[in-house]
């Protein structure tokens, strides 16, 4: 599975990477990006993942197969 952070709906509110900076790191722009491709079957990094997207006020983080 991937983490995607859809820009154009994020409005950089921190959330992601104040809460799981083992997932996400604030880029150069002051947009989140995604530490890791693929989180792959690891199920500490799914739950992570699961938590950022529901705490993301702008609903910009989702997963992918």
């Amino acid at each position: 599975m991937k983490v995607k952070i859809d820009t154009d709906k994020c409005i950089m509110a921190g959330e992601c990477y104040y809460n799981h900076p083992e997932l996400f790191r604030m880029g150069r722009d002051g947009f989140p990006t995604v530490l890791t491709d693929d989180i792959g079957d690891d199920k500490g990094l799914l739950k992570h993942a699961n938590e950022a997207i529901e705490v993301c006020p702008a609903t910009a983080i989702s997963l992918e197969d």
